[in-house]
């Protein structure tokens, strides 16, 4: 990993160096080849901006958090980007084992004077916040995950109301 680290309006200090040098560490995990990761540190009035942008053999990716703190801002970006690469990083190892990346056609289950769409769902661990900005990328009614917490089957889903309601098992 190849790792340049940018400082804008504000003086080159090598303690954030190795801050973000510590933070982007475990990102090396997510690529097979060498990736360029470039890095600017910004402070424009008190608002301290950290962007990243990664860029490999078919790795693109490219994030950018505002904070108070330099060291939040990093933090924020790291924990984005990072999400980004594992994304990334599931999509490629099912497109390897042959797995389809995009859902199957639902089926249908026909009941006496009831038609049924049948949809199949992976749900995957993850918090209630990450599951609401998925519902919300997504732009779906309802979204089925697997609450990292409690390890059971939760749904957050829009209410008629216009706000999200959650359902636990």
């Amino acid at each position: 990993m190849q790792l340049n680290v940018t400082f804008r309006h504000m003086e080159s200090s090598d303690d954030l160096k190795e801050y973000v040098d510590q933070r982007l560490k475990k990102l090396k995990k997510y690529a097979d080849s060498p990736m360029k990761v470039n890095v600017v540190l910004s402070v424009e009035k008190f608002r301290n901006s950290a962007e990243v942008v990664i860029s490999g053999d078919g790795i693109r990716a490219a994030a950018k958090e505002v904070h108070e703190e330099m060291k939040a801002a990093i933090d924020l970006v790291s924990d984005k980007i990072e999400k980004q690469l594992k994304k990334y990083r599931e999509k490629l190892v099912a497109k390897r084992s042959g797995q389809p990346s995009a859902p199957a056609a639902p089926e249908e289950h026909t009941e006496p004077g009831i038609t049924i769409q049948v949809e199949r769902a992976n749900p995957k661990p993850m918090t209630v916040e990450e599951a609401v900005e998925q519902l919300q990328l997504m732009g779906t009614d309802f979204f089925v995950f697997i609450n990292a917490h409690t390890n059971r089957l939760n749904v957050v889903h829009w209410r008629k109301d216009g706000t999200l309601g959650l359902i636990e098992p």
